[in-house]
C-alpha cells in the first residue's frame, strides 16, 4: 500500500487526474520546444474514484486483471473458486457472529445456572457487552496485519482461534471461563466484518462489487436467523452448552476449508489498473496534450487506450509467469511482510475519519443500526402482552420473515446498485462516478423513515394495529440495514480503493459507537416522552442525514478529489 506508483489492495486514478509536467528543450533553431514527457512524469499522481467503466457498450474490468495466473492475480481465479471462497467466508462468519449474537435466545437457560452460583445480572450482561468490545478491537488489530503480511495468514489464524474459542465456551465450567471464551471468540470473529469484505473486493471487479457484498450479507443473515430460531429448541433438548459444540464443529469445518481453498488474495497493482486500462500498455500513459485543465481529459475517447472488458481480457502469460496450482494456493506466506504498510494502514484509518463522505456513510449506518437495536429491545415485550398474547417460544419465529427479506435484498440492493453504475456510465461516455451508487440508497432510506414512524404509533396503541405491523417493521428494517451497508461500502471503496482496508475498519467501529449512543437510553426516552415522539425524533434525525446525501450526490466528486489530493 504505498499510495503512488504501486497501490496495494487498490488505488485508482480517474479520468482527469493525470498530472503531466512537460519537458522543455532547445531546438536546432534556438527556439524552445516541448519534448515527450518522461514515463514517470506521465504517471497519474492520485486517484479520486472516477474511472472508465464502459467502452463501446462493453463493461471494462476494474481493476484491470494482469496476465499473471499465479502469484497471483486473484482476479484470474475461476468463477467456481470465487464462489467457493464466498461460501467458506460465510461459514466462518456465521460460526463466529452467531456464536456471539445468539446468546439472547439462550439467556433464559443460562441465568438459572449462574444465579445459583451468585452471579449478578450485571455480570451476566458482560457476556453481551465485552464480546462486542472485542469485535471492534479485533478489526483494529487484524486489518493492519493483513495489509502488511497478507490476507491468508490472518484469516487462517482467525479460523484456528475461533475453533479453539468455541471449544472453550462448550467446555466451560464457570462464569469467568465462559466470559473469557466469548471474548476470544469475538476477537477471532471480528474479521467477518472487515477482512472478509476486503477478500471479496480483492477477487471481484467493480461492476460486481455490490451484488457480491449483498450475497455475502444475505447468506449470513439467512443462516444466522435459521440458527437463532433453532437455538432455544436445541438448548432445551441438549443443554445450552451444546450450542457451542455446534459452532465448534462449524468453525472447525471452516478452518479446514479455508486452508485448502482460500488462497492469498492481496495483489499490488499499478495505479492505472484502477482506471480500467492495461498498466503494461504504454499507450495508456500518453497524456491528452490538447487538454486545458485536469478535468478536460476524456479517457474514454483519448487516442490509443486499450481496455480489458468482460469479453476481451488478458490471456494468461505462462511464458513469464508460473501456472497457478493447488499446491501454490496452499502457501501461507506468499508475500514478504512489509511492516511499513501496517503503520500506513493505521494512519489511513485515522485519515478516513476526516473524509466527509466516509463519515456520512458511517454515521448513517450507525443511526439505522441504533434504531434497529431500539426496535429489537422493545418488540418482544409488546407481542407477549395483550392484545397479541404471543407465547414466549413463538417470539423468535419473527426471524422467519428475515429469511425472505435477505433473499429479496440481493436483487433489490446488490444487483440494482451494480446495474445503476453500468447504465449511468454508458450515458456518461463510459465514465463511472461512484456517487451514482447512491441512487440505490433511496429505497432503504425511504423504507427506514416510514417504518420508524410507524413503529412509534404501534407501540403507543398496539390495539389499533395487527401484529403484522410489528413483524413488518422488525423484518423490513433488514432492507434498511443491508441497503445502507452494501451500497455505502461499495460507494466508498469505489471512491478510495487504496483505503479499502481503513474504510472497512472505520465503518463497523463508527456504526457500533453511533448505534450504541442512540439506543442506550431508548427505554428511558419511551417512558419519559412516549414512543411516538421517541421514534419520531429518530426518524427526523435520520431524515436530516439523508438530505445530506442529496448534497453529496451532486458535490461528492469535488469532495473525493480534495480528499485524494490531501492524502496522496
Amino acid at each position: 500500500m504505498d499510495g503512488l506508483e504501486k497501490v496495494s489492495d487498490s488505488a485508482k486514478p480517474r479520468a482527469g487526474d493525470v498530472d503531466v509536467e512537460k519537458n522543455y528543450e532547445k531546438g536546432n533553431d534556438g527556439n524552445t520546444v516541448t519534448s515527450t514527457p518522461k514515463l514517470d512524469e506521465m504517471r497519474p499522481k492520485f486517484f479520486d474514484g472516477t474511472a472508465t467503466l464502459t467502452v463501446g457498450g462493453q463493461v471494462v474490468l476494474i481493476p484491470t486483471p494482469s496476465a499473471d495466473p499465479r502469484d497471483a492475480d486473484p482476479l484470474n481465479l475461476p468463477k467456481w473458486h470465487k464462489q467457493l471462497i464466498i461460501g467458506i467466508i460465510v461459514l466462518y462468519a456465521i460460526s463466529g457472529l452467531c456464536l456471539i449474537t445468539a446468546l439472547s435466545a439462550l439467556i433464559v437457560f443460562i441465568m438459572p445456572d449462574y444465579q445459583r452460583d451468585g452471579i449478578t445480572p450485571d455480570q451476566i450482561s458482560n457476556l453481551f457487552t465485552f464480546p462486542n468490545l472485542f469485535l471492534g478491537l479485533g478489526n483494529l488489530v487484524s486489518m493492519p496485519i493483513a495489509v502488511a503480511i497478507g490476507r491468508r495468514p490472518v484469516i487462517l489464524a482467525s479460523n484456528v482461534l475461533l475453533f479453539l474459542a468455541a471449544v472453550l465456551c462448550a467446555t466451560n465450567r464457570n462464569y469467568y471461563w465462559h466470559l473469557g471464551g466469548r471474548m476470544v471468540a469475538a476477537f477471532a470473529a471480528a474479521q467477518c466484518q472487515a477482512l472478509a469484505l476486503l477478500i471479496l473486493q480483492d477477487i471481484y471487479f467493480l461492476h460486481q462489487r455490490a451484488r457480491v457484498f449483498q450475497i455475502y450479507a444475505s447468506a449470513e443473515v439467512l443462516l444466522n436467523s435459521s440458527l437463532v430460531i433453532a437455538s432455544s429448541y436445541m438448548a432445551d433438548a441438549l443443554g445450552w452448552r451444546s450450542w457451542y459444540w455446534l459452532f465448534a464443529g462449524l468453525s472447525g469445518l471452516a478452518m479446514v476449508l479455508t486452508f485448502f481453498f482460500v488462497p492469498e488474495t492481496a495483489y499490488d497493482r499499478p495505479i492505472e489498473a484502477f482506471m480500467g486500462s492495461h498498466p503494461t500498455d504504454r499507450s495508456n500513459l500518453l497524456p491528452a496534450v490538447q487538454n486545458t485543465g485536469p478535468d478536460a481529459i476524456a479517457r474514454s475517447r483519448s487516442p490509443g487506450p486499450k481496455y480489458a472488458t468482460v469479453d476481451e481480457r488478458p490471456a494468461a502469460d505462462l511464458q513469464h509467469f508460473k501456472e497457478r496450482t493447488f499446491t501454490s494456493n496452499l502457501r501461507v506466506f506468499v508475500h514478504k511482510p512489509t511492516w511499513s504498510r501496517c503503520w500506513l494502514c493505521l494512519k489511513q484509518i485515522g485519515q478516513v475519519f476526516l473524509f466527509p463522505h466516509v463519515l456520512w456513510v458511517a454515521i448513517n449506518n450507525g443511526l439505522f443500526q441504533g434504531i434497529d437495536v431500539s426496535i429489537q429491545m422493545t418488540y418482544a415485550e409488546v407481542l407477549v402482552k395483550p392484545p397479541y398474547n404471543w407465547a414466549n417460544t413463538s417470539v423468535s419465529l419473527i426471524q422467519l420473515g428475515q429469511v425472505l427479506i435477505a433473499l429479496l435484498c440481493v436483487p433489490l440492493i446488490g444487483w440494482l446498485s451494480d446495474y445503476v453504475i453500468r447504465s449511468s456510465a454508458r450515458r456518461n461516455h463510459g465514465i463511472h462516478e461512484p456517487e451514482k451508487r447512491l441512487i440505490a440508497w433511496i429505497l432503504p432510506m425511504v423504507t427506514a423513515l416510514i417504518l420508524t414512524v410507524l413503529y412509534g404509533y404501534v407501540l403507543k396503541n398496539p390495539e389499533r394495529y395487527h401484529w403484522m405491523a410489528i413483524v413488518s417493521v422488525v423484518d423490513g428494517y433488514l432492507i434498511v440495514l443491508m441497503g445502507v451497508s452494501t451500497v455505502g461500502t461499495a460507494y466508498l471503496i469505489d471512491s478510495h480503493p487504496s483505503f479499502a482496508g481503513a474504510i472497512l475498519v472505520a465503518l463497523p467501529v463508527t456504526r457500533g459507537l453511533v448505534g450504541f449512543g442512540l439506543s442506550k437510553h431508548t427505554t428511558t426516552y419511551i417512558a419519559n416522552i412516549g414512543p411516538v415522539k421517541t421514534f419520531g425524533i429518530y426518524a427526523a434525525v435520520s431524515a436530516a442525514f439523508c438530505l445530506l446525501g442529496v448534497v453529496l450526490f451532486f458535490k461528492g466528486k469535488k469532495v473525493r478529489k480534495l480528499c485524494a489530493q490531501m492524502t496522496q
